[in-house]
């Protein structure tokens, strides 16, 4: 592949079907069902099922969660059949047991499998989508009278690293490090990011450097780059320059294992791989074609991975700065009295003038995919890249230094100080940024086709900094326009919108009313005297309609405004009108009942249709999911009977 437009074109048409853009025609290419082994083929009530931990299980409170692999399940007739297939679980955590599941351990369990929770509210995070791209088809909890060990299968290479990482972790919480430390020092080290706090993990996003916490590219090329400075030594015959490639590539690869094959970290150890193979032969290879080569092998083993978020802002991340970084030092280059000044002077202005452009770069290759997944936008991301991340590589190599002397009581004490030391800077700084007014932008709505026009951008972008064009230059100018219009449209649908939503939340009750950018919220009690508790079901409807909630209303409140109207449980918004029935209200008669377009029920009022409709007067039935299942029935038969139009909200 001499033409370097090819792997540049192909790595971005890869992205543009990672996100399944507006269609999902991938994800049903790649269902694990279709495999005729799949252990889904034979589920039932209860299932007995032997299977074998496939990750290192994460150690909650009370619970166990571990991602197993199927082996063998029974049918509703009681046959055995092998197969195969992910299974999430939730193992209820047995005070008696005298050792935690570890990985490899081969289970046999008494499993009811079910579906993952599906969207049940508008926009709400599709968590049965999430783990199908993961493979995961079921989930089960399962208590400790349910499953018993009968084994372990942890041979091959991967699981001695597992094991080796399952060490690895426990060392470091046995250091001197506070809970916070050690969850970053464990996710920079291991990718092992279950233990970071929320606190944490808020910062690091809003000051955007959280790819420090996400084992990755960059740690790869540390680790890479001090296995190379270790080998320095050796001299550049061609035996001990096979030698040291071959060093280095066991190096890189153990630490892929160690941080257990992250996306991410398989991207960057194939890549250095095979521009290490290429030195080893007094050649380098097209960095472009690396990429390629790297994410085509990827995907030919693991297809899965095509949905993976850590895969596709690793690939995005490195193809823009392979890219864009040489032109920017092109455009911008350093000023030639630089070279006559002091060599470390001159060494260190180099290097950040080379970080500013690589986290430029970066952070705009990846930022289509940031505003589609998290919906926000870290405006200090530069500053805080070139002050942590130059510290990364001395942070990452005391953690390394700590773990390595863990055999050794005293030296494990005085660098679990001095890597605590650097954490608390890296903590201080990293939450200072953070605490900026308007360090991050959030609540961005960026849809499906805006990811597409962006992505489409980035390629024309990509294709003009290789081979510049007007022909080019027009499609990406036609492209940004596109961009800016459809951005125009939805401000304006967002501004005049009056909309309401009625949310499934079980036991508790909410409506959502939208005019323009304000949101008013009519709920229960329990939900209003703490509205956070349902920002799950209800953050995603709040960013596609662009509005701040303004007030949080409760259902026996009075409120009058422009927009709603809400008096003894009667509703009235912009010429719709509500009335909401529940057991305080539902026997309650007035001399002149208004007409209203919808009737309420909650909390499983002792009621018939036919009753209702001798006491309101409504156009169709709403029944709240507060209501209980057997009243749900009942009520939904007898509108069926009557012929009067309802909703259901299971």
């Amino acid at each position: 592949m001499r033409n370097p437009l090819i792997p540049v074109v192909l790595c971005f048409v890869l992205l543009i079907l990672l996100c399944e853009l507006p269609f999902g025609l991938v994800s049903r290419c790649f269902d694990p069902a279709r495999d005729s082994n799949h252990y889904a083929h034979h589920v039932a009530q209860q299932n007995w099922m032997r299977v074998r931990i496939a990750e290192m299980p994460v150690q909650h409170a009370s619970t166990v969660h571990a991602i197993a692999e199927v082996l063998e399940i029974s049918d509703s007739n009681g046959r055995v059949h092998p197969c195969n297939g992910k299974i999430l679980l939730y193992l209820q955590r047995d005070s008696v047991a005298t050792s935690p599941v570890a990985y490899g351990d081969l289970l046999l369990l008494l499993s009811s499998p079910k579906l993952p929770s599906a969207v049940d509210n508008p926009h709400q995070f599709d968590y049965r989508r999430h783990l199908r791209n993961k493979g995961i088809l079921y989930t089960d909890y399962v208590t400790p009278d349910d499953y018993r060990r009968i084994g372990n299968d942890s041979r091959g290479l991967r699981a001695l690293f597992a094991s080796l990482r399952q060490q690895l972790v426990q060392i470091i919480r046995l250091s001197s490090l506070t809970p916070s430390q050690q969850g970053i020092a464990e996710a920079l080290f291991l990718g092992w990011d279950d233990d970071l706090d929320e606190a944490t993990t808020a910062h690091f996003r809003q000051a955007g450097i959280m790819h420090l916490l996400c084992v990755s590219g960059l740690h790869v090329g540390i680790v890479a780059l001090l296995a190379g400075w270790a080998l320095s030594f050796l001299s550049n015959r061609r035996r001990t320059r096979i030698l040291k490639g071959v060093i280095v590539l066991l190096t890189i690869w153990s630490f892929v294992l160690l941080t257990g094959m992250a996306p991410g970290t398989m991207r960057a150890g194939l890549m250095f791989s095979l521009i290490t193979v290429g030195q080893m032969a007094f050649s380098r290879p097209p960095t472009l074609n690396a990429i390629a080569a790297s994410a085509l092998i990827l995907l030919v083993a693991r297809p899965l991975l095509l949905f993976d978020i850590g895969f596709q802002l690793s690939y995005a991340a490195v193809t823009g700065i392979v890219i864009l970084v040489p032109r920017f030092k092109a455009l911008l280059p350093l000023p030639a009295a630089v070279d006559n000044w002091w060599q470390p002077a001159a060494f260190l202005v180099r290097k950040i003038h080379s970080l500013f452009f690589v986290s430029l770069a970066a952070q705009l290759a990846t930022a289509p995919f940031i505003l589609f997944y998290f919906h926000q936008f870290p405006l200090c991301f530069l500053i805080a890249n070139m002050v942590v991340v130059p510290f990364a590589g001395l942070l990452l190599g005391s953690v390394i230094v700590m773990v390595a002397f863990a055999w050794w009581p005293w030296l494990f004490g005085i660098w679990g100080a001095v890597v605590s030391f650097e954490l608390r800077i890296t903590e201080g700084v990293t939450s200072a940024i953070a605490s900026w007014p308007h360090a991050t932008i959030e609540g961005i709505w960026f849809d499906g086709l805006m990811l597409a026009i962006c992505l489409l951008l980035l390629c024309l972008i990509g294709v003009m900094v290789i081979r510049f064009r007007w022909r080019t230059l027009a499609a990406a100018l036609a492209t940004l326009l596109a961009l800016t219009v459809y951005g125009l449209v939805q401000e304006h649908r967002c501004a005049t919108q009056i909309h309401y939503d009625i949310y499934r939340l079980g036991n508790r009750t909410a409506i959502e009313f939208f005019a323009g950018h304000k949101s008013y919220l009519l709920c229960d009690s329990t939900v209003a005297s703490s509205p956070q508790s349902i920002d799950y079901q209800t953050a995603g409807n709040l960013r596609f309609h662009q509005a701040h909630r303004t007030h949080v209303l409760k259902l026996d409140t009075t409120f009058k405004d422009d927009h709603l109207m809400v008096a003894d449980r009667f509703v009235s918004f912009h010429g719709t009108t509500m009335r909401i029935v529940d057991r305080s209200n539902y026997r309650k008669r007035t001399t002149q009942q208004p007409h209203v377009n919808l009737l309420i029920l909650r909390e499983s009022p002792y009621i018939t249709v036919a009753e209702l409709q001798q006491q309101y007067h409504f156009d169709t039935l709403v029944i709240a999911s507060q209501n209980f299942l057997r009243r749900r029935q009942s009520w939904i038969g007898q509108c069926d009977s009557l012929g009067i139009p309802y909703k259901d909200y299971r």
